[in-house]
């Protein structure tokens, strides 16, 4: 063998030796470094929570933070935690998805005051940016899946959010979140079963209104429009409303007040779980017929899917309760009807009814 091909083979083999000490240098450098446990934790989100959890979207929403994911089945009700993978890091992740059976949720109240997720979801979004009178960082989002067209064939999908770094004062941020709860309920609906039609991408999401979000009463045009007319809202003292955006909520509400914006009535819907102890109250019949002292009035609907049964209500609020005695009750009864028959129609329900 000649010196000119036993020099090619020791090159060879040199250049080989040195690409392989390279990888285990740059091995061990990318394990030391905690790389290793940074792609395994990434990698973890694809499969975790029965792969249901929107992975993609979750990273796009915290922004590289590594996290660990847990889930859980508990009381017919399925859980996914997200949490910071190292505990001792500044700021606090937090981001915890649940899905239950709409007959069986039992999860946090809403205020009605979220912002509609609008697109053919029927949803909320809750937070106040920081600086308002409620505000703060975190995030709640709820969703209702309709399974089937049978009253209560559904589904309640909720997540609770807490950021490390920054609050959802951002749009993008909210967006983000919204697609994180949307994806992942689809894909528990999916693979349980349940049939339900998702809505389209949410790329807008709004912030919840506060008590001092109050507008004229002659500019509503959401949650409050239809419900008075001008010579009602004249004599019943009224000149502002706090209202959200038009849209599908588990809860709606509707405020009118006097000025420069004191709570004077306050108007609800409630679909499904959201409903609560509303529905007891209806089994007392001056809540929907007769006078009553403190004008408080219910009406009732049935549903489809998981708004199973809706609750609508009027209760004078501040200034109208101290005027209890002047309260107009027919007219009470009737701007009740309207708000219920015009959100009623929204949700895909039947008539409204009292019990």
């Amino acid at each position: 063998m000649s010196a000119q091909r036993v020099w090619r083979r020791r090159k060879v083999r040199l250049t080989a030796a040195w690409t392989a000490a390279a990888v285990a240098v740059a091995g061990g450098l990318f394990w030391v470094s905690g790389g290793y446990d940074a792609w395994r934790h990434d990698r973890a989100l694809d499969s975790a929570c029965d792969g249901d959890l929107a992975a993609g979207e979750l990273r796009a929403l915290l922004g590289g933070t590594e996290v660990t994911t847990s889930g859980d089945q508990r009381g017919g009700q399925w859980l996914c935690k997200v949490r910071d993978a190292d505990p001792d890091e500044d700021g606090v992740v937090r981001v915890t998805l649940a899905v239950v059976s709409a007959h069986d949720h039992h999860g946090p109240s809403m205020d009605g005051f979220g912002a509609p997720l609008g697109n053919g979801w029927t949803g909320t979004f809750d937070f106040a940016p920081r600086g308002s009178a409620d505000g703060n960082r975190g995030a709640r989002a709820a969703l209702l899946l309709d399974c089937g067209p049978e009253s209560g064939d559904g589904l309640v999908a909720t997540v609770d959010a807490h950021l490390a770094r920054g609050d959802f004062s951002r749009a993008e941020t909210r967006s983000r979140l919204t697609t994180v709860l949307t994806k992942t309920a689809m894909s528990y609906a999916q693979r349980t079963g349940c049939a339900a039609t998702p809505g389209k991408a949410v790329e807008d999401v709004g912030v919840s209104v506060t008590s001092s979000d109050h507008k004229p009463f002659a500019a509503v045009s959401g949650s409050c429009a239809g419900i008075l007319d001008a010579p009602t809202a004249a004599r019943w003292g009224v000149r502002t409303a706090v209202e959200t955006a038009t849209g599908r909520q588990p809860v709606e509400t509707c405020t009118f007040g006097g000025t420069p914006g004191p709570e004077l009535y306050r108007f609800t819907a409630s679909y499904g779980p959201f409903v609560g102890s509303r529905w007891f109250y209806l089994r007392d019949e001056t809540l929907w017929k007769g006078d009553r002292a403190d004008g408080h009035y219910m009406l009732a609907a049935d549903c489809p899917g998981a708004g199973y049964t809706s609750v609508y209500e009027v209760v004078p609020r501040g200034d109208g309760r101290k005027a209890s005695i002047a309260l107009d009750h027919p007219a009470l009864r009737a701007a009740l009807k309207r708000f219920a028959e015009r959100s009623a129609k929204a949700h895909g329900c039947g008539e409204v009814w009292a019990p």
